[in-house]
């Protein structure tokens, strides 16, 4: 069976309206299921469930690239793709969706999606202390507070000494990944050199 990919769960035609799957991809009988049953003429379900299902198992779609929750992830794709703002997944869209993440997840992409997800959590932590920080400053404050405003001047300025570290992981996760990349090319035959990729142009 053929990974799940996006460019096989839509293609485009000549005028560049998008399509059915590909020929091997309604081989797959979830994916069949999927496509066949949207009754829209121009099967908008299907193509805004795939833009969910690209954002949520694919681990290279920006919205893995950020680091983001599976339910920041849903919400992204609800604006994103025009579902309806209740939008749920239901067990089939979630079935292709991670079987989509297995077949395309490597060591080192593991690897970049957790260190993605920690720089996104610090991110956050780092801006509501700072909301909370700046709450307190805007008010009167009494020599009681002054331990705990201390505390989240603290804990802001540790948030931000993190981010540092995890980009600096970061590349070397994304290093690992090119080697990665280029091994599995490498074994199925094709010549690769380091001046191929587009970094190098």
């Amino acid at each position: 069976m053929k990974k799940i990919t996006l460019d096989k769960l839509i293609t485009v035609d000549d005028t560049g309206m998008p399509t059915a799957p590909d020929i091997y991809q309604l081989q797959d009988k979830d994916v069949r299921e999927l496509y066949t049953r949207d009754n829209y003429p121009d099967k908008r379900m299907y193509i805004a469930e795939c833009g969910f299902i690209y954002y949520l198992g694919d681990p290279k779609s920006p919205a893995r690239q950020q680091g983001l929750s599976d339910q920041e992830i849903l919400q992204l794709a609800i604006e994103n793709y025009n579902l309806p703002k209740d939008y749920k997944p239901d067990p089939l869209v979630l079935k292709i969706a991670e079987r989509y993440y297995k077949q395309n997840i490597t060591e080192a992409g593991v690897a970049i999606e957790a260190l993605h997800k920690s720089v996104h959590l610090v991110s956050i932590a780092a801006n509501r202390i700072n909301d909370l920080l700046n709450e307190q400053l805007a008010g009167t404050i009494t020599k009681d507070e002054i331990p705990n405003i201390l505390q989240l001047m603290d804990g802001v300025s540790k948030r931000i000494t993190e981010i540092p570290n995890l980009v600096k992981a970061l590349g070397i996760a994304y290093e690992n990944l090119r080697n990665e990349e280029e091994t599995q090319l490498a074994r199925g035959g094709k010549q690769i050199l380091s001046s191929m990729n587009a970094e190098d142009d």
